[in-house]
């Protein structure tokens, strides 16, 4: 009995399973010994769309054949699958593929498996962008160090008042010079922002929550959202930022670019697709017709 159902499982299919993507994860879980009615208190480790990795609470020997049933909970969503074990070292680590999967399940746990690999994806956005912060923090020093003038020599500290009277003496003869925009006010501003009052919704994707607010103002790479309550994270944060405007829906993907009080952040829009890219450069050249024709 147990030589043919491990037919249903041979060697050459693991090289297909292990093509799959999987995630680590670690949750309670059971696992059902249908030809025994036996259940096993189970972790589960790794997951995919075919199957998962568990161990079991009390070390087993469990055969490479055996038909099973698993049931697990992932974002709080319980799923329960049948399964056949493929491979197992018959103490307490063991191999699932999934069976008999139905259409409507199978795409519910391809929908779980996105929102794994979503959160996969953002953890490690964020971990990338905390190092590089944290390389920034320790370059600042050995920057400041570079540009610091270096110690005047006794000469240089000598001549320093003729200097100065030389120096005040040119600055009355010199001509008022034009009122300028700081550089970095002129970097920001080269890219045109257009002012709006529409209602937005922030998603923090790493902690699922979101919150309400209204954009201030838009531009073709990011925005300006005012919240309704407190900012609860930091710069750098993942985001999507969700609105309508003039009748047409957006939710955009981004960071935190900028945080200028408890209120009020600066989202940097990222990862746009070129249908997305289309749509909020027709926005931002339907706000700027409109203002034209206002003035």
């Amino acid at each position: 009995m147990e030589a043919e159902e491990t037919a249903e499982c041979p060697e050459t299919q693991q090289s297909e399973r292990r093509v799959r993507p999987r995630y680590a994860v670690d949750e309670n879980s059971m696992m059902l010994l249908l030809s025994h009615g036996l259940p096993l208190e189970c972790h589960i480790l790794d997951l995919s769309l075919d199957g998962c990795k568990m161990r079991t609470r009390e070390p087993s020997s469990l055969g490479v054949g055996l038909r099973v049933e698993v049931s697990f909970k992932v974002n709080r969503v319980a799923f329960r699958f049948l399964g056949v074990i493929c491979w197992t070292d018959r103490q307490r680590w063991v191999g699932i593929r999934f069976l008999e999967m139905s259409p409507r399940r199978k795409e519910e746990w391809a929908e779980a498996i996105d929102e794994i690999e979503a959160a996969v994806k953002a953890k490690a956005e964020k971990e990338e962008a905390d190092r590089r912060e944290v390389e920034r923090q320790a370059q600042e020093p050995l920057l400041k160090q570079a540009v610091e003038p270096k110690a005047k020599t006794i000469r240089e500290i000598s001549r320093a008042p003729a200097l100065a009277h030389q120096e005040r003496r040119e600055r009355q003869l010199a001509p008022a010079p034009h009122a300028e925009t700081p550089k970095g006010l002129r970097s920001r501003r080269a890219e045109a922002r257009h002012e709006v009052d529409t209602s937005a919704i922030i998603y923090l994707v790493n902690i699922g929550s979101n919150l309400d607010g209204r954009i201030l103002d838009l531009s073709p790479n990011g925005c300006h959202i005012r919240t309704v309550e407190r900012f609860p994270v930091g710069i750098y944060t993942r985001v999507e930022t969700g609105f309508y405007l003039n009748g047409l829906p957006f939710r955009l993907g981004g960071v935190i670019q900028a945080i200028y009080d408890r209120n009020n952040v600066g989202i940097r829009f990222l990862d746009m697709s070129k249908r997305s890219r289309e749509r909020v450069d027709e926005l931002i050249e339907e706000i700027d017709e409109m203002r034209k024709a206002g003035e």
